[in-house]
């Protein structure tokens, strides 16, 4: 073999050493990069119940290697009893476990929390939710669940009639429950009672059928509809549209309300209401009229109009004069 031959065979080996090393580095970055991107994502998912934790504390095997969250949001771990967990990310939950478990052990407990491999289904949420679409869930969340996944209901949102819509594996028909979640909450305090979620089900959470809007009239500063929002009374609607006016009357503010066909009147003394001991405001229903009416007479209005009045006899003399053919330029 020849010098340049062999010059040529050492560089084509050095070359496919370098480009080995190369990918090597490559794909180790990359691996890296991918390791790196799932933790993120693990430190930044939140705890919801039904989550299996694992939890290891060094030098402590005598304590439980896992735990589930339950469905109250605690779970059953050593110095944790009533402490709820859901909503928290691993990190929290690790920096809380640390302080708590530091009692038992006399010293700063090195604690590692990590979510074990969990089995999810895809389920589609619609309607007034934050962010509609398909979730990924896990299995035993209810639709509680998957609708706080899909960014929780909006304040138009009418939770008792939610809907539920599937196909029954037994029969291959399509069903569709309706769930009062509302009532169900509040009257059990039991989210268990929410029907359990399966592969492919379809959530629907409607409206709240008809206005959602409050319309406030008369001497207020800017007068129109408002979105009302959960709770509000007949002073908050007020000030959505800017308060009232120097001249309003707020002893004789009209509330008139729609009831099927026929409609309600209300004469609202706001100021008799604040200074009554225990008096309290109305609360407003979608598609409401307030009517926020001008004190008939005052001295401020009389020298308002007659602001007015010298500005309009102002304005009539200078056309006289224009039109008479006395001015020229």
């Amino acid at each position: 073999m020849t010098q340049t031959k062999l010059f040529y065979l050492l560089l084509m080996i050095a070359l496919c050493i370098g480009n080995s090393n190369l990918f090597a580095q490559n794909q180790s970055g990359q691996d890296t990069a991918a390791v790196k991107s799932l933790k993120d994502a693990s430190a930044f998912r939140k705890i919801y119940p039904g989550d299996q934790l694992e939890i290891s504390v060094y030098g402590h095997d005598e304590l439980p290697k896992s735990v589930t969250v339950e469905q109250d949001g605690t779970i059953k771990y050593p110095f944790m009893k009533g402490i709820k967990v859901d909503g928290l990310t691993v990190e929290q939950l690790t920096n809380i476990l640390s302080a708590r478990l530091s009692q038992y052990i006399g010293a700063r407990a090195e604690v590692v929390v990590g979510f074990l491999k969990e089995e999810t289904i895809e389920v589609i949420v619609l309607g007034q939710v934050g962010s509609p679409g398909s979730r990924k869930i896990p299995k035993n969340h209810t639709l509680q669940g998957a609708i706080a996944a899909a960014g929780g209901a909006t304040s138009r949102s009418d939770l008792d009639k939610t809907r539920l819509i599937r196909i029954d594996p037994s029969t291959g028909l399509r069903e569709e429950l309706i769930v009062e979640m509302v009532t169900i909450i509040v009257e059990t305090g039991d989210i268990k009672k929410l029907p359990p979620l399966r592969e492919g089900d379809i959530i629907f959470v409607p409206s709240i059928y008809g206005a959602v809007f409050v319309n406030v009239l008369g001497a207020v500063q800017k007068p129109g509809n408002y979105e009302l929002f959960p709770g509000a009374n007949l002073i908050d609607v007020i000030f959505l549209a800017g308060g009232p006016r120097d001249d309003a009357s707020i002893r004789n503010i009209k509330l008139i309300r729609r009831i099927g066909a026929s409609q309600s009147e209300e004469i609202v003394d706001i100021e008799a209401v604040l200074k009554a001991k225990g008096g309290q405001l109305p609360f407003l229903l979608p598609g409401d009229i307030v009517l926020v009416p001008a004190k008939k007479f005052t001295i401020k209005t009389f020298f308002t109009y007659l602001g007015y009045a010298t500005t309009i006899l102002s304005a009539y003399f200078l056309y006289r004069i224009l039109t008479s053919g006395k001015y020229r330029y």
